[in-house]
């Protein structure tokens, strides 16, 4: 399977035909007894077709799934295509945590697990031309899919109907397993965003931030990040064209693992942390399509030679209720990294420096685990509320920034320095404009 270039994505569609050659057999979800009017419940349809080197296609209609799919440590090309399918949930009464405790649905709220880091899916894996519809019900929204794939996975054209309001996993967790394993998640819109939990019928307790009074008796939504990485991320993992809203905790958060993940054409607002939160590594090996050469080090010098953020649209001009952390653009952690060409748009500001709002930020740890090294080249920061452009964790390598631009709207820094919070960046060709409110 190879990466295609991205496009508008229209109603979502995924054609069978296209990836026919991996499989030993592609099956009609219908013509085995799918109900397509959601009705009556597709478990079992799932659990006896979904076999290594089946592709099973799912037309036009609803489909509903009274508990979730699990295919972990199994070897063999498995793909799950279909044409504006709605994916539902059956009804949701009780939730505690990740687990339904009452009603049509049950147990966990990973719709679809397709390997876990101790037993990976060992072989291709395609999804998509799906609708999660989260708006069906007021108690609605789980994980539509966890994939941890050593081979090559191709997630895209999906779309999240509606709020996540049932304040549980959410929405995409992908991690390519080995270095020369890739992940490939294009044309995905969560503009929906999620609740937190404290908002839903969800039960769960996570610990607090302090026991100041000002802070009220709940912590952060840990689970609620609308994308997710892994811990034990190797290989290549590309998001591209991913359009996401509001989310309690981060909003696209890549971030895990010692391998190589590029975010690309990415469309983000209003997280409860950072909008994109990255980290670098060394384990992966170059992919044909992303690199245009198989030899390492000629990949090294190619457009992608370690984590990229690139032509992205960041905006914060709003907090999530229940959030106590201040919004952040893109955070920058451990390994090589290269953010270029992005647009960070800041309308809504709480402090400065570490603590606070900022557009591009380092955070590193002391030791082994510094931030960076990063560049930062070509992107352009925008000001609307008295904010850091750029923040440097203590614990940085170093990052370097090119070439950038910042748009200072509505009020007057005291000086140049008054936007960089931290240690002082290195900086090549800064560009500052202050703008009055009535330009």
């Amino acid at each position: 399977m190879e990466g295609t270039a991205g496009t508008a994505m229209g109603p979502p569609s995924l054609d069978p035909s296209a990836y026919a050659d991996y499989f030993d057999r592609v099956v009609v979800a219908t013509d085995v007894g799918a109900d397509p009017t959601g009705e009556q419940p597709i478990d079992s349809i799932l659990n006896a077709e979904l076999q290594p080197g089946t592709l099973l296609h799912f037309p036009e209609g609803i489909y509903k799934m009274n508990s979730g799919f699990r295919a972990t440590g199994r070897r063999g090309n498995l793909g799950i295509t279909g044409h504006r399918a709605v994916i539902r949930h059956g009804e949701v009464e009780a939730i505690h945590r990740h687990t339904v405790d009452r009603g049509e649905y049950s147990g966990t709220t990973m719709m679809f697990r397709i390997g876990t880091s101790s037993r990976p899916h060992h072989g291709n894996f395609v999804f998509g031309g799906l609708i999660f519809d989260w708006a069906w019900h007021e108690d609605a929204g789980m994980q539509g899919l966890n994939a941890f794939i050593d081979g090559q996975a191709e997630i895209r054209n999906i779309v999240f109907h509606g709020t996540h309001s049932l304040g549980s996993f959410a929405n995409l967790r992908v991690a390519s397993a080995e270095p020369d394993s890739v992940a490939l998640v294009d044309s995905i819109d969560m503009r929906g965003g999620g609740l937190h939990y404290i908002d839903t019928i969800n039960t769960r307790e996570e610990r607090r931030f302090d026991d100041g009074p000002e802070h009220p008796d709940f912590g952060q939504s840990w689970g609620s990040t609308g994308f997710t990485g892994h811990p034990d991320q190797q290989g290549t993992t590309v998001i591209r064209n991913m359009v996401c809203g509001p989310w309690p905790d981060n909003t696209v958060y890549p971030r895990g693992g010692t391998g190589r993940k590029i975010v690309s054409g990415c469309t983000v607002w209003n997280g409860g942390g950072s909008q994109i939160r990255n980290n670098g590594g060394d384990d992966w090996e170059p992919v044909e399509w992303v690199d245009g050469t198989d030899d390492k080090e000629e990949a090294l010098d190619g457009p992608y030679p370690g984590s990229v953020v690139e032509n992205c649209y960041v905006l914060i001009d709003h907090k999530p209720e229940g959030v106590y952390i201040a919004p952040r653009g893109i955070l920058l952690q451990d390994g090589p990294q290269l953010v270029r060409n992005c647009e960070i748009e800041i309308a809504f500001s709480e402090a400065g420096g570490a603590g606070g709002t900022y557009g591009i930020g380092t955070r590193g740890e002391g030791g082994s685990a510094p931030a960076g090294p990063a560049v930062v080249e070509e992107c352009v920061i925008t000001l609307r509320e008295d904010a850091n452009a750029v923040y440097v964790s203590p614990y940085t390598d170093s990052i370097d920034f090119r070439e950038m631009q910042v748009n200072v709207v509505g009020w007057n820094p005291v000086s140049s320095s008054a936007l960089m919070g931290g240690e002082t960046p290195r900086m090549d060709q800064l560009t500052i404009n202050t703008v009055s409110n009535n330009e």
